[in-house]
């Protein structure tokens, strides 16, 4: 006689111990057969296998995502180990909601790796002359102090920017250098500073804040923080720092140049050191420009979002001084009408973005957004560089000039001898498209509208909305 029995009775640990035999797809396939072997799915035996079980939450639009938002914390937040958090800073109710998690963390995971924000933007759910804004500050810190203090082996934090959580960084960085210092491997404190965060320029931190760290390879940080002593600090770690990113939003009078001797020794000492920048609404003339740029940096990637400071000048110094370095060059600006110009066109000099495409032999990436760029000069670099991955330009400011002779007619006639210009925009025949395309070894095109930053054309929307998601991204790149 066979006697029924109810599996889904069985108790916990025991079902555990029979799901952990399974692969991974098949434990999710499993755990939709009842509720009862659902819940196991969230027995931490059956992701202690996984070396960084990852947890990603989003919380945007609060409507639609919170209840998957409270579903995942509910059942995963105490036994993931890399948890990133992607959110709307601007509401105050999903602010609410991310303090709740912070201190669910806080008391009941102690083993977190990684620690990721993403926030989708730079601005505050509450201005700081409002009176909850020190309080709000001062909760995220202490809760942020918690889980500090209470992991044992961090080994990454991204603050991505996020201006409440930044307002005690220099208090935040000192608790990391005394309880993480042995296991923290990236760091990302570096801002992105607007109208409304420009009281992150009163913070400062002193090169004896990163002095504990160990086994730090990489850091984001301000201009504002970038001296001669700090650069010296790293140099004298046991494990040399590999990267370190740099935001400018402002170029302060009281902040000096690091010295050309000082880049040389921490080069010779931290030869695999690479630095990017990220120059972000910083409107200023190529002479402040170099003064972060500095010949003997080992400058690897160049971000200019909404700069407006493309030029001769400055394109001429990135092909002399990071020929060999140099693999990333990214420009964005609105478009305007006429389109942006880093050149005089009609002269008889070199295109320099063709120059710097001859002369920087690692560049794998361009992006030139809200420039007029000539098509034959796109073609050029093109071919000077097959290697490039990625060569973007605006459809709408891609150019053809043909030279020739205006007729009484009004009618244009090509001649390579005429005095008259003949200019089109937003041209870019298919027949280049395709040269283009097969030089670099994959379809290549102009970019649409739609295929480019909001920010780019729409000049209503906060400019950070067009580039915040690429710093996280280049923020979480090495992990």
């Amino acid at each position: 006689m066979v006697f029924p029995y109810d599996y889904s009775e069985l108790p916990q640990i025991v079902l555990a111990e029979i799901f952990s035999y399974l692969t991974h797809n098949d434990l999710l396939l499993t755990s939709s057969t009842c509720s009862s072997w659902r819940n196991v799915l969230y027995h931490p035996k059956l992701w202690s296998s996984f070396p960084y079980r990852s947890l990603r939450l989003n919380l945007i639009d609060r409507h639609n995502d919170i209840h998957s938002f409270r579903y995942l914390t509910t059942n995963f937040l105490s036994i993931t180990r890399y948890i990133e958090i992607r959110f709307d800073p601007t509401n105050i109710n999903i602010i609410k909601d991310i303090l709740q998690v912070l201190d669910m963390i806080a008391c009941t995971n102690r083993q977190i790796k990684i620690l990721i924000f993403r926030p989708t933007s730079t601005r505050c759910a509450l201005a700081e002359n409002e009176q909850p804004f020190i309080p709000l500050c001062d909760k995220i810190f202490h809760l942020l102090k918690q889980i500090i203090e209470s992991n044992q082996a961090l080994e990454v934090i991204s603050f991505g920017c996020w201006f409440e959580s930044l307002f005690r960084i220099e208090e935040l960085v000192h608790v990391i250098a005394q309880k993480q210092s042995q296991s923290i491997k990236q760091l990302h404190i570096a801002s992105i500073k607007n109208s409304e965060t420009h009281s992150i320029a009163d913070i400062y931190l002193t090169s004896q804040s990163f002095l504990p760290f160990t086994s730090l390879h990489t850091l984001s940080i301000d201009s504002t923080y970038l001296t001669n002593d700090l650069l010296r600090c790293f140099a004298h770690h046991p494990t040399p720092l590999k990267r370190l990113i740099v935001h400018v939003s402002e170029f302060r009078s009281d902040t000096q140049p690091v010295d050309e001797t000082v880049w040389h020794s921490v080069t010779s000492i931290m030869a695999d050191l690479r630095v990017t920048v990220h120059m972000l609404n910083a409107h200023e003339t190529f002479r402040k420009y170099s003064r972060v740029l500095r010949p003997g940096m080992p400058l690897s990637h160049l971000r200019m979002y909404f700069c407006s400071s493309l030029n001769v000048d400055l394109l001429c110094y990135l092909s002399v001084h990071y020929r060999s370095t140099l693999e990333c060059l990214d420009v964005i600006d609105s478009v305007t009408e006429p389109a942006l110009r880093y050149h005089n066109l009609f002269r008889a000099e070199p295109d320099p973005l063709v120059l710097l495409a001859w002369q920087c032999k690692k560049l794998t990436s361009l992006t030139i957004l809200g420039y007029e760029v000539l098509e034959v000069n796109l073609l050029a670099i093109a071919k000077l560089r097959p290697q490039l991955r990625t060569l973007n330009v605006c459809a709408d400011c891609v150019m053809t000039l043909q030279y020739g002779h205006l007729q009484m007619n009004h009618q244009f006639v090509e001649d390579d001898n005429g005095n008259d210009a003949f200019i089109q925009y937003g041209i870019c025949t298919t027949s280049i498209q395709t040269i283009i395309g097969q030089v670099l070894g994959w379809p290549w095109h102009p970019l649409s509208k739609h295929e480019i930053p909001i920010g780019v054309y729409e000049y209503t929307v906060p400019l950070e909305l067009s580039f915040i998601e690429q710093i996280h991204n280049v923020f979480e790149s090495s992990i």
